[in-house]
């Protein structure tokens, strides 16, 4: 399947995931509403999806990239024409800076000079596989596309870009865009589609920035168990929703909110604690 087919088709992702996490209206916003307009990724994104090519699909480079030329002024007819005529020639295809296509060049260099990376990519495998199961929980349909998997379904490996790939700086991205219940998620998925689970899940964090840095992680046992009982949460809450065409957004009471724990020096309160609701509201 095609990375834009596997993008359109409707079965529940981990990007789905994320959004019945932060909302039912998040969820039917970005998915069900029928006025919904489709949104152009951001150039961030653009880059992130080249650097994942130009490491893991090299030969579709040219098929997926074209890099503008320097020296056109689009401000004067003769650079607003150079430019229509590059364009024209581009097809269709996502269009980089000279300057985002080195940086993506050199992130990928990075990536194949690190050791373990460069192990982990160059072992027998296939980039971009796409897995589908009926969840038997809820009777949803759901999907996952690891980066890359091991011929023999041993390991998934997920490229990452980021600000900092040091184990404290990779952690804060870890949470904040619950890479946590991706790699649940996805030896989940690959198990349910195969009926044989892989016996790890490894980030390849790659900085966007110089020098490059890369990191190497191996999720944990605990890191996995959460994230799927996370995942089984967040479907649960999403079949609720469809059941009952029902798409709320936060809570309709005035809550209580609270420093974490960590700032207030009070070990047992959670990083965010919210009381249920205010007297008098």
């Amino acid at each position: 399947m095609e990375n834009e087919a596997y993008h359109r088709h409707p079965a529940i992702s981990k990007s789905h995931l994320d959004q019945i996490n932060r909302s039912g209206l998040h969820y039917w916003s970005a998915y069900v509403d029928p006025n919904r307009e489709e949104r152009d990724p951001t150039q961030a994104m653009v880059i992130g999806s080249a650097v994942h090519t130009h490491v893991l699909e090299l030969d579709q480079w040219d098929k997926r990239y074209a890099v503008a030329p320097t020296g056109i002024d689009r401000r004067t007819k003769q650079g607003k024409d150079e430019w229509r005529v590059f364009q024209t020639a581009a097809k269709g295809r996502s269009i980089l800076s000279w300057t985002e296509a080195d940086q993506v060049m050199k992130m990928g260099r990075a990536v194949w000079g690190h050791r373990a990376a460069a192990a982990l990519l160059g072992a027998d495998g296939k980039p971009e596989a796409t897995y589908m199961w009926t969840d038997k929980a809820t009777g949803l349909q759901c999907k996952c596309r690891p980066d890359y998997i091991f011929a023999d379904g041993s390991t998934v490996v997920d490229l990452k870009t980021t600000e900092d790939a040091s184990p404290r700086g990779f952690r804060g991205s870890l949470l904040r865009w619950r890479y946590w219940v991706q790699a649940a998620w996805y030896l989940h998925g690959v198990e349910q589609a195969t009926g044989k689970r892989p016996d790890r899940f490894v980030f390849v964090a790659v900085e966007k920035k110089p020098p490059y840095g890369v990191g190497v992680y191996c999720a944990d046992d605990a890191m996995i168990q959460r994230g799927m009982e996370q995942a089984r949460e967040d479907l649960q809450k999403l079949a609720e929703c469809k059941a009952a065409d029902h798409w709320p957004s936060y809570s309709d009471d005035v809550e209580s909110i609270s420093l974490p724990g960590w700032m207030t020096g009070d070990a047992t309160a959670p990083d965010l604690a919210l009381t249920t609701e205010i007297e008098g509201f």
